[in-house]
């Protein structure tokens, strides 16, 4: 009997055991049968751009009941980077992960301790400054400086903040201090 023969020789069905075999063999690598994630073939997540704010970048903290002079400096924070990740959460919703960083420096009338930086991070809907925003939080970022030390890097990462999925919208951060008096 000759190969050919085999294949084309049947059982019951019409189709040779040995075809059977051979067909799961190629289609599956011998390992039986694949599992695909149903997410496998689902679109990408948009994740909205990530900006920050206008002249928020920067806070400079004088000794109070004193004039906003170099030698009255208690501390300067600055932001440097940012990035943003984002993730399905369910099937109508988006999850994004917020990193900040940056630095604080003591000025000279810094006598140690920690500060409190306010980082306000906040997702509005793209197109429309007035609208109300769909997530909007003032946190606060503890970083601790010695008398004396040198300027001391602080993080911030935030990952429990759930969108509705594929709206157009903008994340938006920086430092928020509030009104001024």
């Amino acid at each position: 009997m000759s190969s050919s023969d085999e294949l084309s020789s049947g059982g019951s069905g019409g189709v040779g055991e040995t075809t059977k075999n051979w067909f799961a063999q190629v289609t599956t690598s011998g390992k039986g049968p694949i599992k695909v994630a149903p997410d496998t073939f689902a679109a990408d997540v948009y994740c909205p751009p990530i900006q920050m704010l206008p002249g928020t970048h920067l806070i400079m903290k004088f000794a109070r009941r004193k004039e906003e002079a170099p030698e009255n400096l208690l501390y300067q924070a600055t932001i440097d980077e940012w990035a943003r990740e984002c993730s399905r959460e369910g099937t109508d919703q988006t999850r994004i992960k917020i990193g900040l960083s940056g630095d604080v420096t003591p000025g000279p009338a810094w006598t140690g301790g920690e500060v409190a930086l306010p980082v306000r991070v906040a997702i509005i809907p793209a197109g429309t400054e007035d609208a109300k925003p769909i997530f909007s939080e003032v946190m606060a970022v503890p970083v601790t400086i010695g008398e004396g030390q040198p300027s001391e890097a602080w993080t911030l990462i935030e990952d429990n903040i759930l969108v509705p999925r594929n709206q157009p919208m903008k994340i938006v951060f920086g430092y928020d201090e509030g009104k001024r008096r």
